[in-house]
């Protein structure tokens, strides 16, 4: 597979484009944008051997201002719109043909009619940034400027329940696919995690956690490094309490991953790491880090260190999330596919370094938190530092992974899409065979390898489990004990990095490919699975 753009002119007047998404399941390859000229674009994705051909399809005209956030149902009956008009529009197939402006230079007749079928709006009218279906498709979610979340009934149109929590703009909201929490991010500097329960057809909210502020673990020092070492622990002390070694937490259901029990320490920030991932403006950019420099990787969190420490190298009571000044509307957090983790952008991991002169100088690292399902009221069990600038978006591929069990690993590879001619590894083949000719439940994980304990999911999950793997091979070790892979991508506001949840570092590193910040990402939601839209 080749890694190359493909250059459409998406939007009038190359305005920007806020949000992508593909409908799922739906085999039919279509997705929506959203952009900064008020309208919503409906285009068909195909393959042809190596060849990828996008089609136009509709351009659907109602809203008075840029529209933020494009989403698909699960189920891909009907379509979700919102932005700064502080509408959210549902629209769904007409069989009525109306007339529309021809689109672009060459005046290309929409192929499809979509209709409203509601218009849901607020009594402040507030701009709206982001947008979450629950998994039945019964209500979505959204997230406003004016600080508040709101839950809609997507049959009728009407507001079920609101979110005044925040202190700040909404910028990020997520569903979990197992319907049990709802999550936001805002510009605050916080996440709030709901538990969701439904009582007579009708959602009912209680606050799980609100994560801001947490103690950040010191930094483990180079031996090389003009820095005092760290003082022992006291007498008194014992050793497990100086221990910097994380507690996974115990699992709660089946498939909450666990971390690995590995010191939590920010990669060390050696001179050309800086030049490489530093945010300096007056360094420069380099277009391709060299191969043998460390790429961003997924560390786990430690236990805090103990309070004789945090003066000299760990921050306590530090922030995790960057606040209102971050150059970017967005925060779209994510659960993965199967609910057993939850990513959050706009992380900021803070460490307190001693310099020569005596006094500590703190380094702020551009990272996103993980959560484990398990954990969603504890602090974060890991961590993906080492990003040059701040993350926007996670993503996880809708389709779930069989495990690596050769003993060759996975080839680390950063693209600069200056030279398309650059060959990339494909993705693997997926657990699950393509079901576009069916109507699935939107949440079939596979089953683990384990016996696992009865859930009301039960009757969805199929029957079939991954390949064990062979005695006489290696595999890579894993960041998370999942007996599959989940494939996540990460937008910054200059690069997208492809994760998954078998290896540590990223499988894809994509730099150089806009010369605007990245806004949404979105995945093909079956195999062959084409790399993310952004």
């Amino acid at each position: 597979m080749k890694a190359s753009p493909l250059l459409i002119s998406w939007h009038n007047e190359n305005q920007p484009i806020y949000s992508a998404h593909f409908e799922p399941h739906s085999g039919k390859g279509r997705f929506a944008t959203a952009g900064g000229d008020n309208n919503v674009r409906l285009w068909r994705m195909e393959r042809d051997g190596e060849q990828r051909t996008v089609t136009y399809l509709s351009t659907l005209i109602k809203h008075t201002q840029a529209v933020n956030v494009v989403r698909f149902a699960p189920r891909g009956e009907m379509l979700a719109s919102a932005g700064d008009d502080g509408n959210t529009l549902l629209w769904v197939p007409s069989d009525t043909h109306t007339h529309t402006p021809a689109f672009g230079e060459d005046g290309i007749d929409d192929k499809e009619t979509w209709r409203i079928k509601h218009m849901c709006r607020s009594s402040s009218g507030a701009e709206i940034y982001d947008l979450a279906w629950s998994p039945d498709g019964v209500f979505f979610i959204t997230g406003s400027m004016d600080n508040i979340a709101r839950i809609y009934n997507a049959s009728t149109g009407q507001m079920v329940r609101q979110i005044a929590e925040h202190n700040h703009y909404v910028q990020g909201v997520a569903w979990d696919p197992l319907n049990e929490y709802v999550a936001t991010q805002s510009s605050d500097r916080s996440v709030h995690i709901y538990n969701l329960k439904t009582k007579d057809g009708q959602p009912t909210l209680n606050q799980h956690n609100k994560i801001i502020k947490m103690d950040l673990p010191a930094r483990r020092i180079s031996t090389s490094s003009p820095a005092p070492p760290e003082p022992s622990p006291r007498p008194h002390e014992s050793v497990e309490s100086a221990s910097f070694a994380p507690a996974s937490p115990a699992p709660s259901m089946p498939g909450t991953p666990a971390s690995l029990a590995l010191p939590m320490n920010p990669p060390l920030m050696s001179h050309s790491r800086r030049s490489s991932f530093g945010s300096s403006p007056s360094m420069r950019r380099s277009a391709s880090p060299a191969p043998s420099m460390p790429l961003p990787a997924v560390r786990p969190m430690e236990n805090s260190p103990n309070p004789y420490m945090v003066g000299i190298s760990g921050v306590k009571n530090a922030s995790l999330y960057a606040n209102e000044s971050y150059t970017s509307f967005f925060r779209r957090l994510t659960f993965a596919p199967d609910g057993s983790l939850l990513f959050t952008p706009a992380g900021q991991y803070k460490t307190s370094n001693p310099t020569n002169g005596g006094r500590n100088a703190d380094e702020v690292i551009n990272t996103v938190y993980i959560y484990t399902r398990a954990g969603l009221n504890r602090p974060p069990i890991a961590h993906l530092p080492g990003h040059k600038k701040p993350s926007i978006a996670v993503k996880c591929s809708p389709v779930f992974y069989t495990l690596r069990h050769g003993h060759k690993p996975t080839t680390q590879i950063t693209i600069d899409t200056a030279s398309a001619d650059d060959p990339i590894p494909a993705l693997p083949d997926p657990v699950m065979p393509s079901r576009s000719g069916a109507n699935p439940s939107p949440m079939d994980p596979p089953p683990p390898a384990l016996p696992i304990m009865p859930s009301p999911n039960e009757h969805s999950r199929p029957t079939s489990s991954p390949k064990p793997a062979e005695s006489d091979t290696l595999a890579p070790t894993p960041a998370f004990a999942l007996s599959y892979r989940v494939v996540y991508a990460v937008a910054t506001q200059d690069a997208i990095l492809v994760y998954d949840t078998q290896q540590q570092t990223p499988i894809v590193v994509v730099s150089n490919l806009h010369y605007a910040t990245f806004t949404d990402v979105t995945w093909y939601p079956s195999p062959p699975n084409f790399p993310p839209i952004t």
